[in-house]
């Protein structure tokens, strides 16, 4: 696949493109000519609200900041490193062992918190000691995985597309890790928790990577008129043994995520509009209706069944 790259050179995107060089806080902040929206902003609003989505929106004047807990840390740190991408040393700094009064580190002590503080304030995101050995344990791991070898991982790394909606006037952006030379296919690296096959499947309902996917899909399609031949993720654990596996996502999922980022979009350009961010509450009015899980219903009518012969009237 022949695929055009256009460097950014600190202007707001005006045009469909796929673009090199654009900083992860200008991606994720306000790059183009118009609102944008992300995957990650997509699946919020679908999953949650418009109201958590414009609680930590960048458009939103009063939002919450993001705070970064240590597995998030630790996954940009992986990302960084692991998919090859420069300038590490100008992000990240790893955590001296011992405090700058020679004591051993803890941040209770005045002298810890004062360089983690300096450090902040140069910009960089500080590693402690063991979040460097679960990144070279996950990297020792994808290095013996036989389609981490044949190249999955690598081509046009962390590439920015952006196109604007037909319908609802909004920029997309989508910027999957790694989309190997000559490929249509897609791969993004996930450092996560367990990988058995009930974690997985939690994992990708609850964060909605189908979207992801769908995403990217539609990127292709509007920057390139091309149809993405498939969305695979690559699960690392974070911690030993570092077990590997890569899953593709099924084609009738990613067609669900394209439904599910259409209704996600408008939601979005009707909020923009009306400058009003719901919550999700019933759209009928203030009190709805709920019911149990399908799953919870069968359960309760067996067991309310079986109590009912066993203590009759």
């Amino acid at each position: 696949m022949s695929i055009t790259l256009t460097p950014w050179h600190g202007q707001k995107i005006d045009r469909p493109g796929a673009y090199i060089g654009v900083p992860m806080e200008v991606y994720h902040g306000d790059p183009c000519v118009g609102p944008s929206i992300s995957s990650s902003g997509l699946r919020r609003i679908f999953t949650a609200s418009l109201r958590h989505y414009w609680d930590s929106s960048v458009y939103n004047p009063n939002r919450e900041e993001m705070t970064s807990t240590d597995a998030m840390v630790l996954g940009r740190a992986a990302h960084h490193l692991l998919l090859g991408e420069e300038s590490f040393s100008s992000l990240y700094i790893v955590r001296p062992e011992e405090a700058p009064d020679g004591r051993a580190w803890n941040m209770n002590n005045k002298t810890c918190k004062e360089w983690v503080a300096a450090r902040e304030a140069e910009g960089l995101t500080v590693l402690k000691p063991s979040q460097v050995e679960q990144i070279r344990g996950i990297s020792t791991a994808l290095a013996a995985e036989p389609m981490i070898q044949g190249g999955c991982l690598s081509g046009l790394i962390e590439v920015s597309f952006f196109w604007q909606d037909d319908e609802t006037g909004i920029w997309c952006k989508a910027r999957p890790d790694a989309v190997p030379e000559d490929s249509l296919s897609v791969f993004d690296l996930k450092v996560t928790g367990e990988i058995g096959d009930d974690e997985l499947q939690r994992n990708l309902s609850n964060h909605g990577y189908h979207q992801q996917g769908a995403l990217v899909d539609e990127a292709f399609t509007k920057i390139f008129g091309l149809r993405m031949t498939d969305f695979s993720l690559v699960y690392a654990e974070s911690t030993r043994p570092h077990c590997v596996r890569i899953e593709r996502i099924i084609d009738e999922d990613i067609d669900l995520g394209h439904k599910a980022n259409r209704a996600a979009l408008r939601a979005f350009a009707w909020a923009l509009k009306n400058n009003e961010w719901p919550g999700p509450k019933s759209p009928t009015g203030d009190v709805g209706n709920i019911r149990l899980a399908p799953w919870a219903r069968t359960r309760a009518e067996a067991r309310a069944t079986r109590m009912l012969q066993e203590f009759p009237a």
